[in-house]
C-alpha cells in the first residue's frame, strides 16, 4: 500500500484511487493497455467518491460494476436477474423434471414467498435478505400450518437460492441463516363411518363423490381429483391410479357402495374423461382450495375440526381430508386387515410410512375393502 501522503504511480494494469479512510489504494484493473486501465480506475475512484459520502448503495455499486465493464470493453456483463425472474426459472425447471405433486407442492411455496415480498419480488435476487426469508417463515405459520409443512416450505426456498448460488448470481444464500422451527408431531385425526356418511350427506355436487372416493380408496386429494374414466374397470370391479406424489402405480377394489355411485354416473353422464371433470382443475391447498372448502363442510355436517396447539399459538386441525385416508387405514385395521394388505392398498413403501396412518391376490385385496363397513349403516 502506498503512503497516505503520496500518491503512487499507476501501471497500466493498475488502478490507484483514494480510499474511506483517506489511504492510497492499489487495484489490479487486469487491463494491458492504458486507455482500459484509465477507464477501470476513473470509475473505481468515482465509487470511491459515493463510498466516502455514504452514499454508495447497492444499486449504484452495480452500475459502477457495469460501466468498468463496458469502459473496459471486457466483453462480459453483469447478469441482474430478479427474485421473481430466478424463482420463476427454477420453479419452472423443477415442474420439468419433478413429479405433478411435487411440482405443484413447490409452487406453493414460492408463490406465498413471492407474495410476502410484495413489490419487492422485482428487486435484484442479490437484494434478498434473511429478514425476507423470516417474514414468508412468519407469514407460513400464521397459517397455522403443521411444522413439518412449514420447515418443507423454507427448504424449499433455501434449495432454489442455492441453485442461485452454484450459477453465480448470489454469493450468499440468506435462507441458510434463518432457524427452522421445531417438528411438532401431532397424531391425525380420523373419520368413523357414521360421520363420513354425514360429509356425504351435506355435501354438493362432485364432493359427494370425492369424499367416498378418498374414504374408500384412501387416495390423497390430488389423486382423488385427477382420477379417469379411464382407470376404472367396472367388469372386475377396480380403480387404478398412480399417485403423483411417489410415482407409486395402485389398483384399488371398489367397495359396494364406491362401485354403485359410479355404475349409476356411468349409466347416466355424458362422457367425460375425469371421474370428476369440475375438481381436476381446481387447486388443492391455498386459502380458497379444496381443503378449505372441505373444512367448510364439516362444519356444515357439525363436525369437530380437533384444532389442538402445534407450537407457539398455532392452532392446527386434526381432521382435514387427509384425515379421510387415515380413516381408510384405520377402518380396515379395525375389521384385523394385515399391515402388509394395508399398505399394498394405500401405497406406501416402508413399514415405517405406514405407521403413521395406523405381492397379494386380487381376492384378498377385495375382501380387505369389503370390510369397510357400508355408509348406509350407522
Amino acid at each position: 500500500m502506498a503512503s497516505v501522503h503520496q500518491r503512487p504511480r499507476s501501471p497500466y494494469w493498475h488502478a490507484s484511487y483514494l480510499g474511506p479512510d483517506g489511504r492510497w489504494i492499489l487495484r489490479s484493473t487486469k487491463q494491458q493497455d492504458r486507455q482500459s486501465a484509465l477507464a477501470v480506475a476513473m470509475e473505481y475512484e468515482r465509487a470511491s467518491k459515493l463510498a466516502r459520502r455514504g452514499e454508495l448503495v447497492e444499486a449504484q455499486a452495480r452500475e459502477v460494476l457495469k460501466d468498468i465493464m463496458k469502459r473496459a470493453d471486457m466483453g462480459e456483463t453483469l447478469r441482474g436477474v430478479s427474485i421473481k425472474s430466478h424463482f420463476d426459472t427454477w420453479l419452472a425447471s423443477k415442474k420439468d423434471r419433478k413429479s405433478k405433486g411435487t411440482g405443484e407442492r413447490y409452487g406453493v411455496a414460492v408463490e406465498d414467498f413471492l407474495k410476502t415480498l410484495g413489490k419487492r419480488a422485482s428487486k435484484p435476487l442479490t437484494s434478498l435478505t434473511a429478514a425476507d426469508v423470516e417474514r414468508f417463515l412468519s407469514y407460513r405459520i400464521g397459517k397455522q400450518l403443521a411444522s413439518a409443512t412449514v420447515i418443507l416450505d423454507v427448504k424449499i426456498i433455501r434449495t432454489a437460492l442455492n441453485a442461485a448460488r452454484r450459477q453465480g448470481l448470489i454469493s450468499t444464500n440468506p435462507a441458510e441463516a434463518v432457524e427452522l422451527p421445531e417438528a411438532v408431531g401431532m397424531e391425525r385425526g380420523t373419520f368413523t363411518p357414521t360421520e363420513v356418511k354425514m360429509l356425504v350427506d351435506t355435501a354438493d355436487g362432485e364432493w359427494k363423490l370425492l369424499i367416498m372416493l378418498a374414504y374408500f380408496t384412501g387416495a390423497r386429494l390430488s389423486d382423488c381429483c385427477r382420477m379417469q374414466w379411464e382407470d376404472v374397470d367396472l367388469t372386475e370391479e377396480t380403480l387404478t391410479y398412480t399417485q403423483a406424489k411417489t410415482g407409486a402405480k395402485v389398483t384399488a377394489p371398489l367397495h359396494p357402495d364406491l362401485l354403485a355411485r359410479l355404475n349409476k354416473l356411468a349409466g347416466t353422464d355424458k362422457p367425460e374423461v375425469f371421474i370428476l371433470p369440475h375438481m381436476a382443475n381446481l387447486r388443492p391447498g391455498g386459502r380458497h382450495g379444496l381443503s378449505e372448502s372441505f373444512k367448510g363442510i364439516m362444519r356444515k355436517a357439525g363436525l369437530d375440526l380437533q384444532t389442538v396447539q402445534g407450537g407457539g399459538k398455532r392452532m392446527i386441525s386434526r381432521r382435514t381430508f387427509h384425515a379421510l385416508r387415515h380413516s381408510f387405514t384405520s377402518a380396515l385395521a379395525n375389521q384385523n386387515v394385515s399391515a402388509e394388505l394395508r399398505m399394498k392398498l394405500t401405497g406406501h413403501k416402508t413399514a415405517g410410512e405406514h405407521q403413521k396412518y395406523t405381492h397379494h391376490e386380487m381376492d384378498n385385496l377385495r375382501a380387505a375393502v369389503k370390510k369397510i363397513p357400508s355408509l348406509g349403516s350407522k
